[in-house]
């Protein structure tokens, strides 16, 4: 009879997978100075790129075997900085100025619920899980997703209704990351499934739409994602709801 050893947890700093994550925290700290300097395309770009950095870092640690309770510390506080400080100091130059006093309001909403989420983030690491779910939007896909919006349409709001309507879609966004809605890890269920002819179909069309449409494709597919919580809970909810009606009702003696 063998007895395995369980190895203590690693607290020291893990160089590559922490390259990967210090990266992401310059790109972020750059858009943030190219947001002041008003080019807001470039400030949008750099916030999706820090996001591939961040993905990359946690795909290093553990294909590396190098995961730390530092590299989870340090890389929630670049997300912070990349994904929570850029992204709202982005929307409020950007567009959201034009709503008013209210402006200040909404892009420090967003800046809270990514920062609420990423502690939440941080505490349920150490509760075991099966990774296939994530509760609530994570921060990268909701930077993401707001950074595509400006990519999209990079020429400042002029108006201000458009910035009451940026204002209302970072709302709604703000309570999606801090809400307990099951979002699916995409990442995860790519890794772990087989390439097959379909699969094989889904990964030629994402590289396509990448590659030459990129501006309508990071938007439709984080868009998506962004609905895919609250439109699963719709649709639990709806069958929770037939399979009631569908129960025999029992008529007491």
């Amino acid at each position: 009879m063998t007895v395995r050893i369980k190895k203590p947890p690693h607290h020291g700093v893990s160089v590559v997978p922490s390259l990967f994550t210090l990266t992401n925290l310059f790109f972020g700290f750059m858009s943030v100075l190219l947001t002041f300097r008003g080019r807001y395309r470039s400030a949008a770009i750099l916030i999706i790129v820090a996001a591939l950095m961040d993905g990359l870092d946690g795909l290093v640690a553990r294909a590396t075997h190098t995961p730390s309770d530092f590299g989870i510390e340090l890389d929630s506080l670049a997300d912070a900085v990349s994904f929570g400080l850029a992204t709202s100091v982005l929307l409020y130059y950007w567009g959201l100025e034009m709503a008013g006093p209210p402006a200040v309001f909404f892009s420090f909403v967003f800046l809270t619920a990514g920062v609420l989420r990423l502690a939440r983030y941080n505490v349920r690491t150490k509760v075991p899980t099966d990774r296939k779910h994530y509760q609530g939007l994570t921060v990268p896909s909701a930077a993401i997703f707001m950074a595509s919006i400006v990519n999209f349409h990079p020429v400042p709001l002029a108006d201000r209704g458009s910035g009451f309507l940026v204002a209302v879609v970072t709302l709604l966004v703000s309570l999606c990351m801090v809400s307990t809605l099951p979002y699916r890890n995409f990442v995860t269920a790519l890794l772990g499934r087989r390439i097959d002819i379909r699969n094989a179909l889904v990964v030629a069309v994402l590289l396509v739409g990448v590659l030459f449409y990129p501006r309508y494709f990071l938007l439709a597919y984080f868009g998506l994602n962004v609905l895919s919580g609250p439109t699963a809970a719709l649709v639990r909810a709806l069958r929770k709801r037939r399979r009631k009606k569908a129960e025999p009702k029992t008529i007491p003696l």
